[in-house]
């Protein structure tokens, strides 16, 4: 809760007119808030000043844009696709957002525990992990199922997007991590933070 406080308290004053800047046309989604959450994922991140953030689902790039913002200069934020960002038609992302290092795009599969296996030493580093893939419950059961083999930093922060969908509600209340909804200061569509515990471990 405290975190989560402090993170809604930065968030009020975070400006990503610049990201919302290179969007064709309206809805500027990075502005809006609540309602969406890139101003809070920005405030999480200027908050815990973490080292390493894994990202699951670029898309078009927004979120990885928010929470490059207030990344720390030795720190770097890791995007997850199975589809490269240059071959995605909405993409707002540039060549220069990556050229200091700190931000980078893995094209895998993190629902295949041998993908998985290999990208271990990196998902043990997060001290971020957003996910926000298909929002069909089964992927997501499936990455924190192959999470749980590699094990995860204790207390790493999970952002689940979209928990309030209804596919997406079982997995939610299936979790027993320490949790809270912030859908308020967030998604309309749900977020959720959870504290990764390996004495509370997943079982979807």
């Amino acid at each position: 809760m405290n975190l989560g406080l402090r993170a809604v308290k930065a968030a009020q004053d975070i400006d990503l007119s610049d990201v919302s800047a290179r969007i064709e046309k309206p809805p500027l989604y990075p502005d809006v808030w609540p309602g969406e959450h890139y101003k809070l994922l920005a405030g999480l991140v200027q908050t815990m000043q973490p080292k390493c953030i894994v990202e699951i689902g670029t898309a078009e790039g927004m979120s990885v844009l928010a929470l490059k913002k207030f990344l720390p200069a030795s720190s770097k934020v890791v995007t997850f696709d199975i589809v490269p960002w240059t071959q995605y038609s909405d993409s707002v992302l540039r060549a220069e957002d990556f050229a200091d290092g700190r931000m980078t795009q893995k094209v895998a599969d993190l629902t295949d525990v041998n993908v998985v296996g290999q990208q271990a030493g990196l998902l043990r580093e997060a001290d971020i992990v957003f996910m926000d893939a298909a929002k069909d419950g089964r992927m997501e059961s499936v990455f924190m199922d192959n999470f749980t083999n590699v094990g995860l930093k204790e207390n790493a922060l999970f952002v689940f997007d979209d928990i309030r969908l209804i596919q997406m509600v079982p997995l939610w209340r299936q979790l027993v991590f320490p949790k809270m909804d912030f859908t308020s200061f967030g998604h309309w569509s749900g977020t959720g933070l959870a504290f990764w515990s390996q004495s509370r471990p997943w079982s979807g």
